[in-house]
């Protein structure tokens, strides 16, 4: 296996060889001890055992008694190397350094300081027993090696703050990416749930109160609206036959619920411990939110719960109190809409009829007494006052729609977005329509558009796709759209099973929800290097049906 080497492993690579040479060549310059030659192949020995370190040092950085014990073998060793080498005198005594900036750098607080004292000891006590027949005492020999020792503390000192500069890095770097991974998630929920009903939305945030709480469990109950049903509660990391007894019980406790604002542990017989936090809109009491907690979770885990649920009750309130509101916007634009038609067919054809039927009235009177070229030009100006009525009703009728008034088409929308994708992200982008938009109720525009950008965006982002072809067949009763690209593909099965680790599997879910959404199919296909298949088929009509 490759390893991949970092700024850090080429530093400490190229101090071992630097230090090596340096104690190398001071040993070779020694007159004292034995032949050159011997020298000059115990040096060689040297520098292959500290590339086979060095290689240890970097396959086994990640496991922490491995590492330990290479790093004791290597001290050994030039314990022994000292020995051999004129023990109190050797000049490889320094080379202990490289172990040491290891352990100080890689492992524990207690473990380097406990090798660093332990090589002092030897060291010190190598000497003592070198030095004995000259009556140096042991204190002497602390001293005269007091350099030695006071560089192997700096350095253990040093290297921990670096280490610990280093841990702070790295957290503060991990904190970055996590907060960025909230804010994408937050803009995927805000996204994606402009998308959906009640019901669907619901869903969406469950999925994400588990991706970010990290938790295996997540709930969003509903209350009842006054005079009208509760819109279906929603669960994730439940099996079904658990899932009613989950609502059941917190419905016996809806009085408890309306009147609480803070979050609340509860626990609950047969379910487990529950934090549970209340959802509320500017006008009214929505339901509540929550996760079921480990056993094992400490205070200040419970805490961050807390923060994360919180912050997610507020967001929920806002995206359904949007939602509310798009629905009472959708209403006032069609009531709008029917009152400027009314309005203008008041003004213009009413009137222009009145005259018609006027007309008509008066020639029935009087035609037996006018001539034949007056009836005819009677007729003729009734004729033309139809024909007038019949262009303006026309008019009227093509306002509604921005393909015969000129204005850009829902397709041609669809069209330029694609077109711009393609030349924004060099990709070829072929779509294919059949058929006219012109009767497709709005929802369907939206949830059509979502899924089409949805799924070319994924092919090009995490699929790298260099061609995306987009087939899109509208029918009076039915809807198809095929999506096909040419991407590294991937295993299905993790989209449903471990989205929150893949980035791309709650933009499928979001895919899966409008379709369904709107009471129709979807399919999805794929395997690692073959590239992705989306199938959606969505009956026209039956999600006006569902509503109605």
């Amino acid at each position: 296996m490759k390893i991949k080497l970092t700024a850090e492993d080429r530093t400490i690579a190229f101090f071992r060889i630097f230090s090596l040479s340096l104690t190398s060549l001071m040993y070779l310059m020694v007159s004292a001890g034995p032949s050159v030659i011997y020298k000059s192949l115990l040096i060689i020995v040297l520098f292959l055992f500290a590339q086979l370190f060095t290689l240890y040092y970097r396959r086994f950085r990640a496991r922490t008694r491995t590492l330990m014990l290479v790093i004791g073998m290597e001290t050994a060793l030039i314990v022994v190397l000292m020995l051999f080498t004129g023990g109190y005198d050797s000049p490889f005594k320094l080379y202990a350094l490289n172990p040491v900036l290891i352990a100080a750098g890689s492992l524990s607080f207690y473990f380097a300081w406990t090798l660093t004292l332990g090589y002092v000891a030897i060291v010190a006590a190598a000497g003592y027993i070198y030095s004995d027949s000259s009556g140096i005492t042991f204190a002497e020999i602390m001293i005269a090696n007091g350099n030695l020792f006071l560089a192997l503390a700096l350095a253990v000192i040093v290297m921990q703050m670096v280490n610990g500069i280093k841990r702070q890095r790295e957290e503060a770097n991990a904190r970055t990416n996590d907060t960025m991974e909230h804010i994408k998630s937050l803009y995927h929920i805000v996204e994606t749930s402009s998308q959906h009903d009640f019901m669907n939305i619901g869903q969406v945030i469950t999925d994400y109160v588990v991706k970010l709480t990290k938790l295996e469990k997540a709930l969003f109950w509903f209350a009842k609206k006054s005079g009208e049903p509760a819109p279906q509660s929603r669960q994730t990391g439940w099996q079904h036959e658990e899932e009613r007894s989950l609502f059941m019980e917190l419905e016996k406790h809806e009085h408890e619920w309306r009147l609480q604002r803070e979050p609340v542990f509860k626990s609950m017989p047969g379910l487990g411990d529950f934090l549970l936090m209340p959802v509320r809109m500017s006008t009214r009491f929505v339901g509540m939110i929550g996760v079921k907690l480990e056993a094992s979770e400490g205070l200040e885990g419970r805490r961050w719960y807390i923060q994360q649920l919180m912050f997610l009750s507020e967001l929920s309130a806002i995206i359904l109190e949007r939602h509310e509101l798009g629905v009472i916007e959708n209403r006032l634009i069609i009531t709008n809409e029917q009152n400027r038609i009314a309005d203008e067919m008041h003004d213009s054809v009413s009137q222009s009829l009145f005259g018609i039927v006027y007309a008509t009235h008066s020639l029935k009177q009087t035609w037996r007494k006018m001539s034949d070229r007056e009836l005819e030009e009677q007729i003729e100006l009734i004729h033309d006052s139809a024909t007038k009525v019949a262009k303006e009703l026309r008019i009227t009728i093509y306002s509604l729609s921005s393909k015969k008034s000129g204005g850009p088409s829902w397709l041609g929308m669809v069209r330029s977005h694609l077109k711009s994708l393609s030349r924004l992200n060099d990709v070829e982008i072929e779509l294919k329509i059949t058929g006219d938009d012109f009767s497709l109720p709005y929802p369907y525009h939206k949830a059509l558009f979502r899924i089409i950008s949805e799924a070319t965006g994924n092919a090009i982002r995490h699929g790298a796709a260099s061609r995306v072809d987009v087939e899109l067949s509208l029918k009076p009763k039915w809807i198809r759209l095929s999506i096909v690209d040419d991407g590294v593909g991937f295993d299905t099965d993790l989209i449903w099973t471990e989205s929150e680790e893949h980035s791309g599997g709650l933009g499928m879910k979001n895919m899966q929800y409008l379709a369904q959404s709107l009471g129709g199919d979807f399919q999805l296909s794929s395997s690692e290097n073959a590239g992705t298949r989306i199938l959606i088929s969505i009956p026209v009509g039956v999600a006006e049906l569902k509503n109605a």
